[in-house]
């Protein structure tokens, strides 16, 4: 460290609030030792101000396909480009990820490696941290505080004299904030039609007595069990029962695979040690092999079970190499002010057959076949919130990406707001896949909903191209551009691989295009909105 005051940086990336809850764990602790520190979206960080800090601390998320969570890409394309050197900082970072993917933590890794390339210094190493985020959040904000006390020039009254004495700080915002609370399912509809090729549900929980409070914009984790009979193929395959008991468990293996263990996603350590066993050379190319899955593939939608059909394997080291079960993330569809005592769901049921088997999703079947009880906890999201009821608004929702829409118009509907919206919503058929259409015809006759555009994909005659909702924005450039002058804010909500990045390209090109622009011109206009909090994204 420099002989320049101690000045210290903490700032986050985060899609769900994860890397921002610990973000703030981490600010918290540092206040246990007399340090203040306030943790702050990446994106609000100019890299200049690095330059005359002496610490530099960042925790984030990663997002879609190894790429940094919306609000911390203007940080990553700032020091991406960045050429001044920073020999003087110290550095530290935290990341989370979930180890089922292929990228891992990679924007953690990509910001750690590019400080490191610009000369700054390890304060610690860089900790990777796969799913339940919190304990190992504070112990590692305990461990990185009290490097920083060591090295803080703040007056000695203020900082403990013995760093050993630290304590893992429990925030009080989190501390109810992954606890599950017991529910009921009191609808469970279907919305799309019998002769759909997709199965869309409407779920109604009731929140009455559990304590939570919820805002439009939040999701609800459901905490699912796994499918009964793929946990019975699973014994059967193994050629245990139910109560066989598991070295290091207190619970026997039918608990385990039924509510504490992943089985329908095989995990990297899963899949190594299979590649090392089986004879099959195919197999052993396949799961061995970084290329990312696709339809067709060796490894594609193949479970557990799938891989331990291969043999070889005894009990425990495969009980050994199973993740943790993961809660699943559903955005609410509906608003506090219309339905204080519920939460609303639309949740696409995923079921697909492979190799004479039929498999389906752990949560969207659970609600769907057995979620009559189930236990659930609020995931506030506090980066994809309405504005002020007179500004103007813009949501474009595809499928179940409609879910926060429906939410906000149910919202606005109540408050009576002033300003105007628009909806691009899209899916397969007008006939079978319009959901919750007579709803939304109801927000634009009641004038809560000013503007309304829709693109089924299939209902176009042979041999046309398919229309998407990217194509009914571009259709109205002009209007849309004028939205954004007059202050719109701008929703996405839904696929993040393919819509969510068309959308993406969509909105610049209308930038661009009606704003008389070049390339570089829209995109630091579209980097402006994001930076305002006026593009936000709930995209998966």
């Amino acid at each position: 460290m420099t002989g320049q005051q101690f000045s210290l940086i903490v700032g986050y990336g985060t899609d769900m609030g994860n890397a921002e809850d610990a973000a703030m764990t981490f600010t918290e602790t540092l206040e246990s030792v007399g340090i203040e520190a306030e943790a702050i979206e990446l994106n609000q960080i100019d890299v200049a101000d690095l330059q005359t800090a002496t610490h530099f601390v960042a925790v984030t998320s990663t997002f879609g396909d190894g790429e940094f969570p919306d609000n911390a890409t203007l940080f990553w394309e700032a020091i991406s480009g960045e050429t001044e050197r920073l020999e003087h900082l110290s550095f530290a970072v935290l990341a989370l990820g979930d180890i089922s993917y292929d990228l891992f933590c990679h924007a953690g890794r990509l910001l750690d490696e590019r400080l490191e390339a610009l000369g700054a210094t390890r304060l610690a190493e860089r900790v990777d941290i796969d799913g339940f985020y919190e304990q190992p959040a504070k112990a590692w904000s305990t461990d990185v505080v009290k490097l920083l006390a060591a090295e803080s020039t703040e007056p000695a009254s203020t900082v403990v004299a013995n760093t050993s004495e630290i304590k893992e700080v429990e925030p009080p915002h989190s501390r109810e904030r992954n606890l599950p609370v017991d529910v009921r399912l009191v609808v469970n509809r279907r919305l799309t039609a019998p002769e759909s090729d997709k199965e869309v549900r409407h779920y109604e929980i009731d929140l009455a007595g559990t304590g939570i409070s919820y805002q439009a914009g939040d999701s609800i984790a459901v905490h699912a069990s796994n499918d009964p009979a793929l946990v019975d193929a699973i014994l059967s395959q193994l050629g245990v029962g139910r109560g066989y008991a598991v070295a290091d468990h207190d619970e026997p293996l039918g608990v385990l695979l039924t509510d504490k263990f992943e089985i329908r996603t095989p995990s990297r350590a899963l899949k190594a040690l299979v590649a090392s066993r089986t004879s099959d050379e195919l197999a052993a190319a396949a799961l061995r092999s970084d290329s990312a899955l696709v339809p067709g593939s060796w490894l594609y939608g193949k479970d557990v079970l799938d891989l331990i059909k291969l043999g070889g394997l005894a009990v425990d080291e495969v009980v050994d190499t199973l993740r943790a079960l993961q809660f699943r993330d559903y955005s609410i569809a509906s608003s506090p002010l219309a339905h204080s005592d519920r939460v609303h769901l639309t949740v696409a049921t995923v079921r697909y057959s492979a190799e004479d088997r039929t498999h389906g999703g752990v949560a969207s079947t659970f609600l769907a076949e057995r979620g009559d009880t189930m236990r659930v906890h609020l995931r506030p999201n506090n980066h994809f919130r309405l504005p002020a009821d007179d500004v103007p608004i813009i949501m474009i929702g595809p499928g179940t990406g409609i879910a926060p829409f429906r939410a906000f118009l149910q919202e606005r509907h109540a408050n009576k707001a002033p300003g105007r919206s628009w909806l691009f919503f899209g899916d397969r058929r007008r006939a079978t896949d319009f959901l919750y259409g007579d709803e939304l015809q109801g927000f634009v006759e009641s004038g809560t909903l000013t503007r309304f555009d829709v693109a089924f994909s299939r209902d176009g005659a042979a041999g046309v191209p398919k229309t998407y909702v990217q194509h009914r924005m571009l259709e109205q450039a002009a209007e849309f551009f004028d939205w954004l002058q007059a202050g719109a804010h701008v929703y996405v909500c839904g696929d993040a691989e393919r819509m969510a990045k068309d959308v993406d390209a969509t909105l610049h090109d209308i930038v661009a295009q009606s704003g008389g622009m070049d390339a570089a011109a829209a995109h630091a206009y579209v980097n402006d909105l994001i930076k305002s909090h006026r593009y936000l994204r709930d995209v998966y």
